[in-house]
Formats: structure tokens, sequence, C-alpha cells
């Protein structure tokens, strides 16, 4: 495992008010109704379920707190380590709004600060800071804490999704998949692209100060007004949408108003040498469509194609990243922040035969929820 200094993920956009502040901001976060009828911001009984409110009980800063949700369960073999993201759990990099950066051993605590009051809870401590990925070193924003006894169930339950599998499933275009949040609850859609470049915005500290992280190969879901993925859901699992038994597909960490982001899951437990805790796999999952046109076996030529261009594709005018998805046929997606004219009018049609489409996906940030301290 690999522990270190890490940086603080936060909304990432151009002004402290924009962040945190605005009304309108507010209200798009914590406006919708929960899905399915459970309290998923709520202090749960222990032990507790996960896809719930959580996050670093020392993540306040600059007179605000932040948390995300605890994902899932995963194990060493020898132990169990709730995961979630570096942004949730290694809370600050830079000692400027609180005087402290995240160290391992921090306690973990449900609920998460935002959902009471940014008051630290004794009693509400599930975990301690075991690892992160640090920004910038690796290409995943994830990280895992160790259980408590007695305070996560030892099956790895996800409120509303139940026990998971054991095993994983590999992405396709047009898998339907669910998670489990804070915020928006339990929510379904269906993945959009692969092998996707894109570029997050950050903050250093709860509050704090922007940055930016670029990945590769990652997932892209459909995200449409905020549905599937919204501020305080950073951290979520996303899964195959079976009934029984669903085996986790990625880690959901970042978005906007129309797409979410997510590491592919090995890519996350071989960081970590762990492994899911669960069962078998439910039968009739989605193997079938793994070696389907939507896979990333499938769009294998798109993709070549995608890595030899990725510069020119970057080069659009507002582009914030790239990928591959499929319709009829394999396309290449430029993402970019906001179609106008000098998009269009730079981005190229097609290469190798290949379709490109232009994407509007606005800004693109880490989805922890921050809340004033009062």
């Amino acid at each position: 495992m690999n522990a270190g200094s890490t940086l603080r993920s936060a909304l990432a956009v151009s002004t402290l008010a924009l962040i945190l502040g605005s009304a309108g901001y507010a209200q798009q976060a914590t406006g919708k109704p929960v899905r399915g009828g459970n309290d998923h911001k709520a202090r749960q009984a222990r032990p507790i379920q996960l896809g719930v409110s959580g996050g670093n009980s020392g993540d306040l800063a600059n007179g605000y707190c932040c948390s995300g949700t605890l994902g899932a369960l995963v194990t060493d073999g020898q132990k169990q380590y709730i995961l979630s993201n570096t942004h949730v759990f290694a809370g600050d990099a830079v000692s400027g709004g609180n005087g402290k950066v995240a160290k391992i051993g921090d306690d973990i605590n449900q609920s998460g600060l935002i959902d009471v009051g940014c008051q630290v809870v004794a009693g509400d401590m599930v975990a301690d800071l075991s690892d992160w990925a640090t920004f910038g070193q690796f290409n995943i924003d994830a990280a895992i804490a160790e259980v408590r006894a007695g305070q996560v169930r030892t099956d790895g339950a996800i409120l509303e999704i139940g026990p998971l599998a054991s095993t994983t499933a590999q992405p396709f275009v047009g898998q339907a998949v669910k998670k489990s949040g804070r915020t928006t609850g339990f929510t379904r859609a269906a993945i959009s692209g692969l092998n996707a470049s894109i570029t997050v915005g950050y903050t250093d500290e709860c509050a704090g100060s922007s940055f930016n992280v670029t990945y590769t190969g990652q997932i892209l879901v459909n995200n449409r007004a905020s549905r599937f993925l919204d501020s305080g859901d950073s951290g979520s699992l996303m899964v195959e949408d079976v009934a029984v038994n669903p085996r986790a597909v990625g880690l959901l960490y970042a978005g906007s108003t129309s797409i979410a982001v997510a590491n592919p899951i090995n890519d996350v437990l071989n960081h970590f040498g762990v492994t899911m805790v669960g069962g078998a796999g439910a039968a009739g999952g989605s193997t079938a469509a793994e070696n389907g046109p939507g896979s990333k076996k499938g769009l294998g030529a798109a993709i070549a194609v995608q890595q030899r261009h990725a510069r020119e594709l970057m080069n659009v005018p507002g582009a914030v990243g790239h990928a591959v998805g499929a319709g009829n046929s394999p396309v290449l997606k430029i993402l970019v922040r906001e179609i106008t004219p000098g998009a269009q009018a730079r981005a190229p049609r097609q290469l190798e035969g290949i379709p490109v489409v232009l994407e509007e996906v606005g800004d693109v940030r880490g989805m922890p929820f921050c809340s004033k301290k009062r």
C-alpha cells in the first residue's frame, strides 16, 4: 500500500461563493428527494450498511465542513476496510485553513460532518484512515479505512443494494448500473463511455484553493440533471444492475450535471491489494456483453485511433477530455465544457474513419458536499 500526503478534493469552481455559498448550488445538491425511501444521510444503526454519509472527522477548514459517501467493504484477507475516495477520506493537503493535514489513523465517521452540523461526535467513528492514492501520482481517486470492531456489517451490505459479489464486472457501453450514495440515494443509469481521459477539478482542503487532475482510462456514466450522482455522492460504488449479489464495476468520484466519472474497480482494488467482500456473483449478470461491440475489446479499433489523436482531440476549444462510445457503431467523443462555434469549427468530423462527436459536459469536479459551519 502507498500512503502519503494527499491533495484534498472539494467542489472545484472559480469562486468560493459558487463552490459552497450560492443558494442555487445548495438547492441543486440537497433539494432532490432521496430515492428508494431510505435516508442515506442519517446516522445508521450499528453495525452500519454502506452507501451512506461519512468522511474524515477532521475535514473542517475555512468555516466549512466536507463529507461524502462510505462506498463499500474490501479486504486484504486479514482485515476489512471501507472504500471511498481520497478526497473524502484524506481530507487536507495543506495546513492553511485548520492547521493540519490528513494522516494515517484519522477518524472516519458516519454520519459525515455535513449531516451533523459540522460537529465532531465521538460516538460516530466507524473506521481509521489506512491508505490513499495521492493525487498526481496515481490514476485513481481512492482511499481505504480499517473498520473498527462492531461498526460495519461484515458482509459488506450496501443500503438498498444488499451484499455484493466478491468478483468484479468489466464495464461496457450501455451497461445498466446502479449505486447507493449519501445525497441521491439509490439510483440507476447506464455507462456512456470508456477509456475516458478527463480533467477533474478539486480543492486542496475544504473550501480551499483549486487545482486540476487529469485521469486516463476512466468510465463515463449518464448523469442527466445530476439524477445519478450529485455532490456528497463521492465514494459511492457503482455495480451492475442485477437483483442479487451484483458485481462491482467502478468507484464513483466526479461528475457534472450531465456525466458521472468512475475509476475502473479493478484499478482501485489492485492498487491497495484488496478484494471486494461478498459472495458468488448472480446468474445472468452482464457477462455476455463483455466482449460485445460496446465493450473495451469491441471498441479496440476506436480506442487505438483515440490514443493516436489524443492531442488533436484536446486542442478543441473548451475540451476537458475525450472518450469512446458506441451507437450503431463506435464513435469518438470530445468532452467540452460548452459546445461553441469555435469548438464546432475545430472538431474533426471523423478520424481514420471513426465518427467524432462533441459532448457538452460542463465543469467536471470531485463530488463531496461542503456545508458552512454554524
